[in-house]
């Protein structure tokens, strides 16, 4: 499983230079179920950068709507490599760098599916969690490092996995598309959707120097909708 492709690689360069003209910025293509290739992006970083301080580990996939009853293997395994072992894969890179270097920053993206289980989203809600506990015990190990490590739980938040979602759930409700996504706004206590710059908003406070006191947190970044 890829993470990005080659296109989608070079559109996040070109949004970066427009937004920061002046910023060095480069891309890779990553397969983060693969250690190998997880180690090469980190290397090659070192080697650019000569050093690491901070690590994202965004990648995910969303599960097809099915009970634990009619789950596959393949699906199964589909999630859990993608959503933990690419979360593990690119924690641990990271850790074996900023652990020699004694400073660093690791983020990883879970959601508000890690703190409650939903129905026909087993295993997705199962993976998130894991990616919460992994990184509580990870945050311990690399505090006398002086590294961070933190977890941030999006909400309901705009991007093509969600629209995906909730196109999924407006079948098996019987219902429209858009009477879905007014469902899913209506469950959110702050009435809108999330923004990916709000998830962003976070990771920025969380590897700032504002955030430099906050680790083994599974941050909610979700408009209130876990308390609904």
């Amino acid at each position: 499983m890829i993470a990005a492709d080659l296109a989608s690689c070079d559109d996040t360069v070109a949004e970066a230079l427009a937004a920061v003209p002046d910023c060095k910025v480069s891309s890779l293509q990553v397969d983060v179920v693969s250690s190998d290739s997880t180690n090469a992006l980190i290397e090659s970083t070192v080697a650019k950068h000569g050093r690491l301080d901070l690590i994202v580990n965004n990648a995910a996939v969303v599960q097809t709507m099915m009970l634990v009853a009619d789950t596959p293997d393949s699906e199964f395994d589909r999630i859990v490599s993608v959503n933990f072992r690419g979360v593990f894969n690119g924690s641990r890179a990271a850790a074996r760098v900023m652990r020699d270097q004694k400073s660093g920053c690791i983020i990883n993206i879970g959601s508000w599916y890690a703190k409650q289980g939903f129905a026909n989203f087993a295993v997705y809600c199962a993976t998130k969690a894991a990616v919460v506990r992994m990184t509580e015990a990870l945050a311990l190990e690399m505090a006398p490092f002086c590294v961070r490590a933190n977890t941030v739980c999006p909400g309901n938040t705009e991007t093509d996995m969600l629209k995906k979602a909730m196109r999924e759930e407006a079948v098996l409700r019987e219902i429209t598309y858009e009477e879905q996504v007014q469902h899913v706004k209506n469950s959110i206590p702050l009435g809108r959707l999330g923004r990916p710059e709000d998830i962003a908003s976070a990771i920025v406070y969380l590897s700032s120097e504002d955030g430099e006191y906050v680790t083994g947190e599974a941050l909610n970044v979700n408009g209130g909708v876990i308390f609904s």
